[in-house]
This record gives C-alpha cells, structure tokens and sequence, in this order.
C-alpha cells in the first residue's frame, strides 16, 4: 500500500504542493494575516494546514513513537517520513502494555496539538485569520489521528497503531482510549452541532458572511456597514485591481466606497444603504471617475437601485458588475458624459 510508483507519485505530488504553500505563506504573510480576510485567503491557510502543518504532524506523531521506545528501554533502528505517512522501527522487550502505550503515544501527540490548537485560537485574543489557522487545524490533527487513521486500520488492513491500542491482550487500557475516544468524538460532535457555537465560530473568524437579512431587524448603521463591507471584500476578491474599501456609517444610512487606480484615472464605487427602519429600504450605486491633474471635473453617475434587503452574497454579484463597468470607462467616460 505504502510502496510502488503510485506512493512515490503522490509523495512528490505532496512534497510540491506543500512547498508552494510554505514560499505562498511565506511571500505573503503580511496581506494573509491583516485585517482583511478574503475567501482567498481562507482558502490559501486551508492548503497551508492540509499540505503543510498536518504532515507536521504526522511527524510529531512519530516522534512521540520514538520517546516512548526510549522511556521503556527500546531502540530505534529505523525511522520514516513521507508526509502523510511514517513509521519507527524498534526493538527492545516489552510488556503487552508497554506496547500498547507505545502505539497510543503517537495518536496521544496528535490529541494534544489539536486540542491545544483549538483551546488557543477559541480563548486567546488574536486576529481572524490566525484563529482561522489554528481551529482548522485542530478540527483536521483531531479528525486525522481519531477518524482517518483508525479507518485504515480497519478498512486499509494496516497493522497500525490502534489495532495494537485495541488490543484484547490490554483490556483495561483498551477501555480508557475507548472512552477518550469515544468522549472527543461526541463533544466534537455536539458542538458542531450547536448553531450557538456555529455562529460564534463564525463570527470570530469571518468564516461565513451573514445574510443582510438576518441583521436588518434592529441593526444599527455600523453593523450594516460591516456586512457591506465583507460584501465588497467578497466582490474584490481576485479581481483584476487592488482595492481600498472605506465602510462609513451615517445618520442616513451606512455606505461602503471601493476606490481603485486603472490607467490613469482614479475610480470609486458607492454602495449606500438605507436605514433599516426606512419602509422603502434599499441599496444604491454610484460611481466616479477622475483624471488627476487634468483639471477636469470628477464624472459622477448613478448605476443602480436594489430594493428591499439582499443578502451579503446577493449583493457580492451587483458590487462585481459594476467594477467592471466603471473599469472599463475611459476619457470620454470623464468628458462627455452620458
């Protein structure tokens, strides 16, 4: 299973993806972890844990392996790392213990990191992104050591560490795993469960937009302003220019104004929103094109009206169109109006 061209293929496959996504984190550390969270770099961080910082894992599993051998007197005389999979060779004599808690003491390592991973990115103050990249890989150490790994020795036929842990020679010791086993699965289980625990994830971390709607029942104009705000953060993602995005919340209402610079001109799109007690709410666009210098007045236009209360993504499409339209205006744009 571990062996053959096919393992070495996807070795290489894994040893290239996760030395892109170290020079990726790496090149762009500072833009990943500011205070702009986009769904590209969410999804960057997601390649860096499962390419990156769940391999490392694996090898701590080893090694936790290796300490064990140590404690009880063995000897390592073979030890192996391929990313996603490792192994230790040792000799030495042991109890029938003994050699269960030297299994364990890999998917103990694994426990560890990934509760530690979880309890330090729920309870210690720090910015989205890095929460983000500390609870997933909690949730993927956790799911790899008691899911994954389990399921192969089940289903793989590998002789592996739990078929040793469960082991009829261990009884007592197989029952406390099972139980702790058994325990971090459920509590995982239930709290994902939880819709409370769901949005406050989501919250902390800025891992789902929040439905305009949903808010628009008694928010206030700073809140209305956020969620435009992750709107045109969803908009501008991987679009063809860099965008500034200043939220602004008003006595009349809240707006957001992306401004941007293509080919000589500067250019903004408003996104003003009405309050929300107002029986006629809505959303309105405009935008403004000016060529610095040219001692030609700025160009202000309305583009568009959406009425009623759309929701962060609905809103993601409008916001994307017209950065392409006022992107695509040129000096007769700014001249001649129409």
């Amino acid at each position: 299973m571990f062996d053959g061209p096919s393992f070495i293929f996807m070795f290489a496959i894994s040893a290239l993806l996760a030395g892109v996504s170290v020079v990726d984190v790496v090149q762009h550390h500072r833009t990943l972890f500011d205070g702009r969270f986009t769904l590209d770099e969410r999804q960057r961080l997601l390649r860096f844990v499962l390419f990156v910082l769940l391999p490392l894992s694996v090898l701590a599993h080893e090694g936790g392996h290796a300490l064990v051998v140590k404690a009880f007197g063995g000897e390592v005389v073979g030890f192996g790392f391929f990313l996603y999979y490792g192994y230790v060779e040792h000799i030495g004599r042991y109890t029938d213990l003994e050699l269960a808690m030297i299994a364990f003491a890999g998917p103990a390592v694994n426990i560890v990191l990934g509760l530690g991973a979880l309890a330090l990115g729920w309870y210690r103050p720090m910015n989205a992104p890095a929460r983000y990249l500390l609870l997933l890989f909690g949730i993927f150490g956790l799911a790899n050591a008691l899911i994954f790994y389990p399921a192969i020795d089940v289903l793989g036929g590998v002789a592996g560490d739990w078929e040793t842990i469960y082991s009829r020679r261990t009884p007592l010791f197989s029952l406390s795993v099972g139980v702790l086993h058994a325990a971090i699965l459920v509590a995982g289980i239930i709290v994902w469960r939880s819709a409370t625990l769901r949005r406050e994830c989501e919250s902390r971390t800025g891992l789902r937009p929040t439905p305009l709607r949903r808010h628009l029942q008694h928010p206030g104009p700073r809140q209305v302003a956020g969620m435009l705000t992750v709107a045109g953060a969803l908009a501008t993602n991987g679009w063809t220019h860099p965008v500034h995005l200043v939220a602004d919340a008003q006595a009349g209402g809240s707006q957001l104004i992306l401004r941007w610079e293509s080919r000589g001109f500067q250019r903004a799109l408003v996104v003003h929103s009405t309050l929300p007690e107002d029986p006629e709410r809505h959303i309105e666009l405009h935008a403004g094109i000016e060529a610095p210098g040219s001692g030609i007045p700025p160009y202000h236009r309305p583009l568009a009206r959406v009425d009623g209360t759309p929701t962060t993504h609905e809103l993601v499409p409008y916001i994307r169109r017209y950065l392409d339209l006022v992107d695509s205006w040129d000096g007769a744009s700014v001249t001649t109006p129409n």
